[in-house]
Formats: structure tokens, sequence, C-alpha cells
């Protein structure tokens, strides 16, 4: 029984042994894991090490295990130590430290060493190795990390984002935002946190990203908007969205800046005025969008269309009017040849001339000298008719070429708006009626040919004719006197005695010939024959009236070789050809 009792007591006492042993070693892992672990877990958040700040005041951030209660912040610098002590709650601690100029040396109690380094200066002097850093400048919402964050899950660490908790618009602080009309998405919805990082960043205003790489976070559209034109509004192509944007909120949708799209865009484009008499109207009501992208384009200078595509966006109605026969050279290109897309001083906001200040001079014949553009160059000798002329069309003299002209296109030669004859006859109905009526027509007017006789823009003779016409009834010949009609007659069926040339003869003898050449007295063109048409045969005039007193008839008769005529100024008189007739006037 005494052995057996002392067995039994000996085993007992090596299972206590053993049990204390496990229970020590438990307890030495268990120490040394949650020290690794705590040391682990323990991270500085804000501020980065190597980071620079103008402001002596800054929050330090960080995460660590509740188990820990509380961390102490152990600040040097030149001034020496300061030891601040932060509870943890959450697994995370902020605690508002005082920085003096040059390198702080910001560190936590823990067994790995955790160690930033932070610059503060006034700007004298920024060394090379740190990056400025810009921050709130209230420091105590950046501690409330519940107005933002989400606690640990799952025990870890890491805080994620939630909508954010506080308003950034108080009584205190921004009070002047949240009154206008167009608030982008995140302001209007008060997620503040969505561009802004409240702990700091190292760009301007603290924001996330820097210039238009802050916008692309959300609107991935125009980042690759951005480079897929040919042509990219230069505040695009720097990345400065906010050239044209506000980033809270504005009255303008798009929430643009300004108090209009026009006051927008004239913030850079000053060169275009709103001062000319005629203004195109998406200009004058501040549409800078109808024809212009804002971001980028296929086109020159942003258009949504090129050419007259563009303007046919609007004037559909007249796409007719751009595709007949005749198009109008810059219509075939670009309507901005003629037109100026904003405004200009002439009507239809037509191009003119522009003095040394960019800006259209103010013309008495604004759409002539539009036309004169190009036309001096291209016409110079029609140019000179138009501005250089004694007697000028009417149509010219009052600035109208349009009058005649259709400035897109047409189905008729020289842009005209119709048969030149047609034109002609609108304003002048007596030349109308003669030629529709009178039986035996000129052969300028049978071949729609006013032109060959009438300069249409000017001249320097009456009538606008092309060359020297005599309009008396009689006097001495001259050559000179009759260029118009030997621009197509031939001089001799006037200058010859004696000719073949011409069906007014008597046998050989010319009778134009014995009319004209009467000394003082000889017989002019207009006293036998109509300019335009007659009812009488070789256009034969019916009467005249002779020194405005004295009125003559004239009958004319032809035959097959020859004719005759019964005349107030002679008895009557016969011709032939073939079988010449006596007693013909000497």
């Amino acid at each position: 029984m005494v052995t057996c009792a002392s067995t039994t007591q000996n085993a007992h006492d090596m299972t206590v042994k053993k049990f204390i042993t496990l229970t020590i070693l438990l307890l030495i892992f268990l120490t040394v894991f949650c020290g690794t672990a705590q040391a682990s877990d323990l991270k500085i958040v804000y501020p980065p090490d190597k980071s620079l700040y103008t402001q002596p005041q800054l929050r330090v951030t960080g995460v660590a295990p509740n188990s820990l209660k509380k961390v102490i912040i152990i600040l040097k610098n030149r001034e020496g130590t300061k030891e601040y002590t932060s509870s943890i709650y959450n697994d995370a601690f902020s605690q508002l430290i005082e920085l003096t100029k040059g390198e702080n040396s910001i560190s936590i109690n823990a067994k790995k060493k955790i160690s930033h380094s932070v610059y503060y200066t006034d700007g004298n002097k920024v060394p090379e190795d740190y990056t400025a850093f810009v921050v709130h400048s209230k420091n105590d919402l950046t501690g409330d990390c519940a107005k933002c964050h989400l606690p640990p899950v799952n025990g870890s660490v890491e805080y994620q984002y939630v909508e954010q908790q506080l308003s950034c618009i108080t009584d205190k602080c921004h009070a002047n935002y949240g009154q206008k009309e167009s608030q982008h998405g995140p302001f209007a919805d008060r997620e503040c946190i969505e561009c802004h990082n409240p702990h700091g960043t190292e760009f301007k205003n603290f924001t996330f990203d820097t210039r238009a790489q802050l916008c692309f976070r959300c609107h991935d559209e125009a980042e690759v908007m951005a480079s897929a034109g040919e042509y990219v509004h230069f505040p695009v192509a720097k990345g400065e969205c906010l050239s044209c944007h506000e980033p809270h909120e504005s009255n303008l949708a798009y929430h643009l800046k300004r108090d209009t799209i026009s006051d927008l865009c004239m913030g850079c484009h000053t060169k275009t005025t709103t001062e000319y008499e005629f203004l195109h109207e998406p200009f004058e009501s501040g549409d800078c969008n109808a024809c212009h992208a804002p971001h980028v384009s296929e086109h020159k200078g942003l258009l949504f269309e090129g050419g007259k595509d563009l303007c046919l966006m609007c004037h559909e109605v007249r796409k007719e009017e751009f595709e007949r026969k005749y198009v109008h050279e810059p219509v075939g290109k670009d309507c901005s040849i003629c037109h100026d897309p904003h405004g200009s001083n002439a009507i239809a906001h037509l191009r003119t001339l522009k003095d040394k200040d960019g800006k259209y001079i103010p013309y008495k014949k604004p759409l002539t000298e539009s036309c004169l553009n190009c036309h001096r160059k291209l016409d110079p000798q029609v140019a000179d008719q138009i501005e250089n002329s004694k007697v000028t069309h009417k149509p010219v003299q009052d600035g109208k070429c349009t009058e005649c002209h259709t400035p897109h296109s047409t189905n008729f030669t020289k842009q005209l708006k119709e048969q030149l004859k047609d034109i002609c006859f609108k304003c002048h109905p007596k030349i109308k009626k003669i030629l529709t009526e009178r039986l035996f027509k000129h052969g300028a007017t049978k071949t729609n040919g006013c032109a060959q006789c009438h300069l249409v823009h000017g001249s320097n003779r009456k009538k606008l004719l092309r060359a020297q016409y005599s309009q008396e009834y009689q006097g001495k010949y001259d050559q000179k006197k009759f260029e118009l009609c030997f621009g197509c007659h031939n001089v001799k069926t006037i200058e010859e005695k004696v000719s073949l040339s011409t069906g007014f003869r008597n046998g050989s003898k010319n009778l134009h010939f014995a009319h004209v050449n009467r000394g003082d007295k000889g017989r002019f063109c207009i006293t036998c024959h109509e300019t335009h048409a007659s009812d009488q045969e070789k256009h034969i005039r019916k009467n005249l009236t002779f020194k405005k007193k004295f009125k003559i008839t004239i009958e004319f008769t032809k035959t097959a070789t020859g004719g005759g005529c019964v005349v107030g100024c002679h008895r009557p008189r016969k011709y032939d050809r073939d079988n010449p007739v006596k007693l013909l006037v000497k």
C-alpha cells in the first residue's frame, strides 16, 4: 500500500509540472505574438513621411489595435522632445501637435520604431527631399474618423470610405456655398471627400489629384474624349477643366463659370466683339455651343461640322439654294469666307475690310465691299467698273449686288438669278414691251445679249454702253462715234463709197455711205434704225422726232433684191442691188 501511494503521488507531481511548463510557454508565445501584432498593426497614416508644411499645427492620425488603449506620440525638433498621449478608439488615434520651424521627427512608442519626418517652413527654405503637403486649415474635424470612415471590419484596421456624415457648409465654414442652381454632383450630395482629402495632399486645395486627373477619377469618358478629337480646346489640352467649370456650383448649366456662356468664352476670346450692327443669332443670344464643341472636335475651330454642313444644321430650309448648277466658289468651300459667323457691320454679317485693330470698317455699301473683297483680285476690270465708272448701274449705286446675282448657287451663268434679259426687264419694263411686241429684233437682243452692248456694272458712257454710240440724228461722220456698232458690223458698210459688203446698195453704190457722208448733215444710225427692235425689217424705225419739233414717219418695204422707203426727209426712193434704180439722192 505504501509503494502504491508513493507511485500515485509522483505521477500527480509530474502532471502539475507539465501544466505549469505549458502555461509558461503559452504566456511567452502570447506575449511575443501580441507584441509583434501590436507593433505591426500600429501605423501613422498622416502626416506622410518626408512631407513639408507651411502651418505650425498638424494633426497626427493613425491606426492601432484597441488592446493598446493609448499611444505615446514623441515629437523631436530643435526645441527638444515633447510627448503627447493619445487614446485609441475604434482602432484609431488622433492628436494635434505643434511644429517648430525646420525638421520635426514624429515617432510612436512601439517595439518596432515607427517614425515620420516632416518639415515646417515659412517658404524661405524648402529642402529638396521633402514634398510640399497642403492640409485643411481646420484640424479639429480631421480627428473625428467616424464622420467619414467605417470602423475596422473583421479585425482589419484598414478604414473604408463611406458617405460623408458631416456637412462642410455651416454658419462658420463655407457659409456662402450651396446657394446656386447648378451644383457638381459630389458637392450637391455634400460628399466633399470625393475630391478633397481633409488630412492633406500634395495638391492645391488638398485634392486627391491635380487638374484634369482629378476630374478623370469620375469622368473617365472625358479622359478618352480629350485625346480622341483632332482639334482639342486648349484648356482641355492643358488639363485645365477649372478654366471653364466651377468645381462646386454656379448659376450656369454644367456648373460653368461666369454669368453666361458668352461671358465665359469672351474671357479668353477677347478679339470677338459684340459691338457690330449685325450679329449672328446664336452669338447674339450668347449660345456659343450652338456651333462650337466645348472640348474636342474633328473640325477646325471646334465646330460641330465642317463648311456649309455646320450652317445647314440650322439653315436646312435653304439647302436647295446650295445645290444648283453653278455654285459660288466660296459656298463650295466654307460659308465663313463671306460670312463672319459671329457678326460684322454688313447685312447677313458679311465680311468686309478691317482696320488695324482687327475691327470691321463701316461702309455705306457693305454688300458691295464684301463682294469686292474677292473680286478686286478675281475680276479687276469689273471691280474698276464698280468703283470708278462715271455712270453706274442703279443696283451698283445702291450697293445691291444681289438684285441681279444670287450669292450661293444658281442655274444661270455669272451667278445670275435668272436669264440676263429677264433680270433687265424687271427694272426696264418699257424695253421688255418693245422686245416682246415688236416683230424684228436687233441680233444682240435675240441671244439674251444685253451685255453685248451694255456694261452691267458701270461705264464712262451714257446708258452703260460698252463703247461710243452717238445719240445724235445728224452730224459729221467720225468712226469713233460708232465704236459700239463696229464691234459687230463691218466698218466697210459705212466708209466705202462703192461696196458689196452691205445689202443697202443700189447696184454697187453704198447707200449707207451716201446717207452718212454728207458733211455736217450726215445721217447717223439712230436716224433710221431702232436700237432694240422694230416692226419693220432691218429694224427700221417707224418715226423719229427731228430737232425735237418735227415728227417724221418712215415706211420701209423690203424686196428680194432691195427695197424702198417713204420718208418725210426726201421723196420716196427705191434701190436694187441687181438692177440699179435711177433718180436716187446724190
